[in-house]
């Protein structure tokens, strides 16, 4: 699988990063960095979203020369469908885990699991707002919450969402009554939108556009929703902590367990299995110093969100990053067990699972490699299942270190500040004095000008994976700019230092004064790339509070190295909610003005919001600026 080799040093921000993949490339290994330089040049018709591969006809592109598919289709159909289609995988992939989630609950809730609920009043006061009795026994009420959100994902009639009538702003309920976007439940919206997919039957550009924006809230008002609330509930909800970040966290002489991808409760099992004293003698009987269990991606921002806990001290060993890493975190040769619950799993993981004798573990039905084993998470045998990792995963440390040709490669340089995480609107709220007042009263005053979102994924497209992530965060909180970092963004945030509050003194002057007032990073971590639904219920908080829209607030969101389908599907949520969202690179859009056009400009007319299309930091944060100061003077702040 050997590619040209190129300089290492050029592809990632951090110097953990960069030892490991000159060392993987140095042992005959190819990274998504090499392997994206292979496939340069890439189709132009593609990139520009006028590719059509849905009929036996096809495929057909679109050009000045040759404007129709053969059925007679234009460009704008084609970009704007193209974009639907990923749309609709998005929001399926995020409904998919909501409702794995209320499964889990609703087998707690029976008796069939021996999963305990942690966070029993969340529990209480969700249900309480659905209107239920909440002072029913908790395993009652797990089996009614559990029934109720997968009714929402699932039920077939025209029902609105009720979750958009019980939590959005009211004004917003407004927008959306009057433009169609109120959404029904996610499977419908999902069935509508790809049924229109097909061939010679959708030949409206708008109307593609504007499902598009209503799977937008079906993404919301279930699937990120659900996922943030049934997280909280049986995992505990997050608090505020520290832990130790990127490669250099994994110890050579523990037994190495990650858990990669966006479903952490059985990562949170398996950290609760790893204290016993059976699996902590057979650890140090083979050897080892003990077990640890590290985050990867998503499931690791969530773990790391609650790993404050007393009996997960010892077991978690830190978040390691995202998802352009986790080829490296295997090449380190000193990783036991890869555990894949969801995305994103990239087909080179086996290769370099072979090379380096690390087991690979499928947690999902939807994660299937050749050769790999899959243990598909139950939640009514999940003591047993856990066990069986653990077990495993000593196994391959006794194999590891019985193994004399194993060659394990740790990065040399220093260790990063430990990052701060744990945020939530609850504990950025309890920062201020468990007021919201204040917070808008140092928005009104100035002093924090507005914030943004910088969430989502990271990229090799941009040239340096994180690389924009980085400078638009910096140039964001010099204008005295709130960031809110989730996904791999806030991995990024992670593996630079930046996650900490001596980030104050990189941040302007009136943004430095409140957190240091407050003792408050500039940069606060909500975690997972569903976390935008928790982002989304503190911009509904102070539009509620101030007395406004959410498209007149003095915010934004900034998506600075979006990859993949549920980025596009979380794009379409803010923008739905009215806010300005900054998206690079550029979704594959450019081959249609109208299209272009639409999400540019026009859709400030339907919701208030629209994509801020711009590759170079400093001209973003700049345009992100300028809207937020137009924010300011409609809500009277300025």
């Amino acid at each position: 699988m050997s590619e040209k080799v190129v300089d290492a040093g050029v592809m990632h921000q951090d110097k953990q990063s960069q030892e490991i993949h000159a060392a993987a490339l140095a042992q005959g290994m190819s990274t998504v960095f090499e392997r994206f330089k292979a496939q340069q040049p890439q189709c132009e018709f593609c990139k520009q979203g006028l590719s059509c591969q849905l009929c036996s006809d096809g495929p057909c592109r679109i050009s000045e020369r040759k404007p129709l598919g053969v059925c007679g289709v234009n460009g704008d159909v084609i970009v704007a469908r193209n974009l639907l289609q990923l749309t609709a995988i998005g929001t399926a992939a995020n409904n998919y885990q909501c409702r794995n989630l209320a499964k889990t609950l609703k087998s707690i809730g029976e008796g069939k699991s021996s999963i305990k609920i942690k966070d029993e009043e969340k529990l209480r006061r969700m249900c309480q707002a659905l209107g239920y009795d909440h002072e029913k026994p908790v395993k009652e009420l797990a089996v009614l919450f559990a029934d109720f959100m997968l009714n929402e994902i699932g039920k077939q009639n025209d029902e609105p969402l009720a979750l958009m009538d019980m939590f959005a702003v009211e004004q917003r309920k407004e927008v959306w009554k009057k433009t169609g976007l109120y959404a029904t439940s996610p499977a419908s919206e999902v069935m509508t939108a790809l049924t229109k997919c097909m061939t010679n039957i959708s030949n409206d550009a708008v109307d593609l556009l504007k499902t598009a924006l209503r799977l937008g809230n079906a993404n919301e008002y279930a699937g990120l929703w659900g996922i943030t609330v049934i997280q909280d509930i049986i995992m505990g909800t997050a608090s505020l902590t520290s832990a130790q970040t990127n490669i250099a966290c994994i110890d050579p002489d523990t037994v190495n367990i990650i858990a990669n991808g966006h479903q952490p409760i059985f990562a949170s099992i398996i950290m609760d299995k790893a204290n016993d004293d059976a699996f902590q003698s057979a650890a140090k009987e083979a050897g080892a110093k003990g077990i640890k269990l590290y985050g990867s991606l998503c499931a690791g921002q969530q773990l790391m969100n609650v790993s404050a806990r007393e009996e997960y001290k010892d077991i978690f060993g830190g978040q390691l990053g995202n998802w352009i890493q986790e080829e490296l975190f295997i090449a380190t040769g000193a990783v036991d067990m890869f555990l894949m619950d969801f995305n994103c799993a990239v087909p080179s993981l086996k290769d370099y699972a072979d090379k380096y004798g690390t087991k690979l573990l499928s947690l999902d039905q939807v994660v299937r490699f050749p050769d790999v084993e899959s243990l598909d998470f139950d939640p009514e045998n999940a003591e047993e299942q856990a066990a069986k990792v653990l077990s495993d995963s000593i196994s391959q440390f006794k194999a590891r270190k019985a193994d004399k040709s194993r060659v394990i490669t740790l990065p040399s340089a220093e260790k990063n500040p430990e990052a701060i995480a744990g945020y939530t609107t609850e504990t950025v709220l309890k920062m201020f004095g468990n007021d919201i007042n204040t917070y808008i009263a140092h928005m009104k005053e100035g002093s924090i000008k507005g914030a943004v979102a910088v969430a989502g994924c990271t990229t090799v497209r941009s040239g340096q994976g994180g690389k924009m992530i980085q400078d638009l965060t910096m140039e964001l909180i010099k204008r005295d700019i709130m960031v809110i970092g989730a996904g791999c963004c806030s991995s990024t945030h992670q593996n630079l230092g930046m996650s900490t509050r001596e980030m104050a003194k990189m941040a302007g002057a009136k943004l430095r004064a409140v957190c240091e007032k407050y003792d408050v990073p500039p940069i606060v971590s909500y975690g997972s790339c569903t976390d935008v639904g928790k982002i989304l219920d503190t911009v509904a908080a102070l539009a509620w509070t101030i007395g406004c829209d959410t498209s007149e607030l003095p915010v934004a969101a900034a998506v600075p190295e979006y990859m993949e389908q549920k980025a596009i599907a979380d794009i379409f949520t803010t923008l739905s909610f009215g806010l300005l969202t900054h998206v690079s690179p550029e979704p594959m859009i450019r081959g249609s003005e109208l299209v272009t056009k639409y999400l540019t400009e026009d859709m400030v007319n339907v919701t208030g919001g629209r994509m801020l299309l711009e590759d170079d930091p400093v001209k973003a944060a700049d345009a992100i600026e300028a809207h937020i100061i137009d924010r300011r003077k409609v809500i009277n702040f300025d």
